[in-house]
C-alpha cells in the first residue's frame, strides 16, 4: 500500500522544486541531491504547512536533511502518537 504522506511530500516537492520525480527518493539529501538552500527550505515549509493543515517552525526544516526525515517529520504532526 503506498503511504499516503510520503505521495503527497512528494508531489509538493516535484511541483515546488520543478524536479523530476525519479529524483525522489526517501535518502535523498535535500541540499547535496535536491539543491535546496535556506530560503527554499522556507519555501517548502510553507507548503507543507498549507498542504497537511499543520506548523512547521524553521527550526524543524533545520533539522531535516532527506526527504524520508522531511516525511517522518510530517508523519509525526500529521498522525501523532495517542
Amino acid at each position: 500500500m503506498a503511504d499516503p504522506v510520503y505521495s503527497r511530500v512528494e508531489a509538493l516537492l516535484v511541483k515546488s522544486l520543478e524536479i523530476p520525480q525519479e529524483k525522489i527518493r526517501p535518502e535523498a539529501s535535500l541540499k547535496n541531491d535536491l539543491g535546496l538552500d535556506s530560503f527554499a527550505a522556507v519555501e517548502i515549509g510553507f507548503a507543507i504547512e498549507e498542504e497537511f493543515a499543520i506548523e512547521v517552525t524553521n527550526e524543524e526544516m533545520a533539522d531535516v536533511q532527506t526527504i524520508g526525515d522531511l516525511v517522518e517529520a510530517v508523519r509525526k504532526k500529521v498522525q501523532p502518537n495517542p
